[in-house]
């Protein structure tokens, strides 16, 4: 299905759903919660938690709807289908800065590598592994940190200026970084997996 089509069924299912009301359909409950998946930002959205419900709201000041996912512990927060496939280049450039900030960790964890057997087979060297967070995924983490410290707009005052000819993107601020490592490890765990095995499960 085009990305046309899917932002298409996506409407006729917030057309039918009435305002305030929730999603009771349980194929258009199945159906959003696929399309919203390949939001770029869905993992930030969730926070890691199961979705329990998703309820059409009104949003802004235009009396416009869209739909809120509800999170299991309660909690809510706007998602919008119109916008699921853009990339959103200031949380992209927040979330490198929260990636640069613990290079220094996963580049020792890397070091530490050692054969290990995994479903009946050997990884003998470490460029056959990747890096995995457990517990928490890296996102999973990150979304609860950026949370805390007052979502990505404040943040992103933070990350230093784009220079050309340069791809490095990270916080200006070490004492941010700092603090992201020390929130980081006291939240996941890290261990080695099969690249094949964690990249058929990102």
């Amino acid at each position: 299905m085009t990305q046309k089509a899917i932002i298409k069924k996506c409407r006729e299912i917030l057309n039918k759903t009435a305002v305030d009301g929730f999603v009771v359909d349980s194929e258009d409950f199945k159906y959003l919660l696929a399309a919203f998946a390949k939001c770029p930002y869905f993992e930030m959205k969730t926070q890691g938690q199961k979705i329990k419900a998703i309820q059409k709201r009104k949003s802004g000041s235009y009396g416009t709807c869209c739909f809120f996912l509800i999170r299991e512990d309660g909690s809510s927060t706007d998602i919008s289908y119109t916008k699921m496939f853009r990339r959103d280049p200031q949380t992209d450039d927040v979330l490198n800065a929260l990636r640069a900030a613990i290079n220094p960790i996963i580049s020792k964890f890397r070091y530490s590598f050692k054969p290990f057997e995994y479903d009946g087979k050997m990884i003998e060297k470490v460029e056959d592994a990747d890096v995995d967070h457990y517990d928490l995924k890296f996102k999973e983490v990150a979304s609860i940190w950026i949370e805390l410290k007052g979502g990505v707009v404040e943040l992103i005052k933070k990350v230093n200026s784009t220079e050309d000819g340069s791809t490095k993107t990270y916080f200006t601020d070490e004492a941010l970084n700092e603090e992201f490592r020390t929130f980081h490890n006291s939240h996941t765990h890290l261990r080695f997996l099969p690249k094949e095995v964690n990249r058929k499960n990102q």
